[in-house]
């Protein structure tokens, strides 16, 4: 191996690019797993036992049978045709509007398309709106870009658009705009929540006004429980004002690495031009494509609104005996995630850590907020624990809740 110690800090933080020094070292999701038998209710990942491997297989099968030849070679900077073709007549259906195959791009995931929207839309010093909270890989990668984060506070409904439509003025006050506003209105991370269709018609409104794009991340769209959400802001601003991300990870696997994105044929142009590759990969494209086609994904999707929604209802039950004292929450419509709002007094970095103390793993608040906020709220994801596993590791959280709640009463 290489002898580190020929560069030395200093000369490798003069080596790298300014985004590079804007990262730091540390490694985004590159942690270690925890060699303890934890339950994890950290991370936003599919259920491991629905994984639809018979699927995947009987339409790699077909691909190769009937495609080998142009599933094997380069794709193109858009993405591999087939799947375009399949997205677009898919969400023609599922939008209730007219879906382009221009107006699709094809993406490694949906971290790689907001990197994309990134490339494509923000200079160092632009200005984007972002939810408060939400995700801290896509805060991440526009703070990389240079950009200056305004959040946009939430409450128990979604995004507060008034706040949405003061800080547009007073950006144009200031002689400046937003390059776009990033939400997760269905089944939001971490809060879980949906954002109703008044106030979505309201930021349509919003974005024609000001000329505003919304950067719209939908990667638990699908997965709704009860009802179908209310129309995506895409739909709503009929493909005009709104660049939609989407992912297979949730809905089919992670290991795929695959996404696309949705907008005006201009821009989703635009993404692809600023591309380095050669795009993403024919022969998984093909895959889904025929999954698509072959009906085995609105299957899947449908056996996994019935999978999340017992997982939810499992948790909600442990939380009533175990945790009910001490937190409370909104009951999501879908998704994977439940944010819990700790009593007041108690801290969620000592909850966080008296959890882990009892083998289980839950997200701190504070992570999810731009402005770097303090926060008392904890996020739980249902999605990837065992259903076995469920009641135990709430049972260990409650006990953590307790300890912490006892400690405080003893200052």
């Amino acid at each position: 191996m290489p002898d580190d110690s020929a560069w030395t800090n200093d000369e490798i933080e003069a080596l790298v690019s300014e985004r590079a020094r804007i990262l730091g070292p540390a490694v985004w999701a590159a942690a270690q797993p925890d060699a303890r038998p934890v339950i994890s209710f950290a991370g936003g990942l599919p259920d491991i036992p629905s994984l639809p491997g018979e699927a995947l297989l009987r339409a790699a099968r077909a691909v190769i049978e009937h495609e080998q030849r142009e599933a094997l070679q380069y794709g193109g900077t858009f993405g591999p045709q087939p799947l375009r073709e399949a997205i677009a007549e898919r969400s023609s259906r599922i939008e209730g509007i007219p879906v382009g195959i221009d107006q699709v791009i094809v993406t490694s995931g949906s971290a790689h398309a907001i990197g994309v929207v990134c490339e494509t839309l923000i200079d160092p010093g632009d200005t984007v709106l972002v939810e408060s909270p939400n995700f801290p890989g896509s805060m991440r990668t526009f703070r990389t870009f240079g950009a200056e984060q305004v959040a946009i506070p939430m409450d128990d409904n979604g995004l507060r658009v008034d706040l949405v439509s003061e800080a547009l003025d007073r950006l144009q006050n200031e002689g400046k705009r937003a390059k776009f506003l990033y939400c997760i209105p269905t089944h939001q991370n971490p809060a879980g929540c949906t954002l109703a269709v008044g106030r979505r018609e309201q930021l349509v409104e919003l974005a024609r006004k000001h000329r505003l794009l919304l950067l719209e991340d939908d990667a638990y769209g699908e997965l709704w429980f009860e009802d179908e959400p209310p129309p995506s802001l895409f739909a709503l601003s009929k493909g005009e004002f709104a660049l939609k991300v989407s992912s297979f990870s949730k809905i089919i696997a992670t290991g795929l690495r695959m996404g696309w994105t949705m907008g005006p044929p201009a821009l989703i142009s635009r993404m692809a031009s600023v591309r380095y590759d050669m795009g993403t990969s024919p022969f998984q494209g093909r895959i889904i494509a025929e999954m698509i086609r072959n009906g085995d994904l609105d299957r899947h999707i449908a056996n996994l609104r019935s999978i999340y929604r017992r997982k939810l209802e499992r948790v909600e039950n442990a939380l009533r005996d175990y945790c009910g004292d001490y937190c409370t929450y909104t009951a999501p419509l879908g998704g994977f995630f439940l944010w819990l709002q700790l009593r007041p007094g108690m801290s969620s970095r000592d909850v966080q850590l008296a959890a882990n103390e009892r083998g289980v793993i839950v997200g701190q608040g504070p992570q999810f907020f731009a402005d770097g906020a303090a926060t008392d709220h904890l996020r739980l994801a249902f999605s990837y624990v065992g259903m076995e596993d469920i009641e135990e590791g709430v049972h260990r959280l409650g006990d953590a809740m307790a300890a912490v709640a006892a400690r405080q009463a003893a200052k």
